[in-house]
């Protein structure tokens, strides 16, 4: 018997990890989609095109 990730045979399940969802407006696109970049702040940061909130807010390694 061999064992496979459930997920790799599911399109939604590939589909919602290369997607980000601003938890405002519910905008969704994919991480290299429409996002700002906010070079403002030494953080890397993602604001939402739509209502401008910050969807990734990481420290710059």
């Amino acid at each position: 018997m061999t064992l496979t990730d459930p997920s790799s045979n599911d399109p939604t399940c590939r589909q919602a990890k290369t997607l980000l969802f601003c938890p405002t407006c519910e905008h969704e696109s994919p991480a290299d989609g429409d996002w700002i970049d906010d070079d403002s702040t030494a953080r890397h940061r993602l604001l939402c095109p739509r209502c401008g909130d910050i969807v990734v807010d990481q420290a710059q390694l």
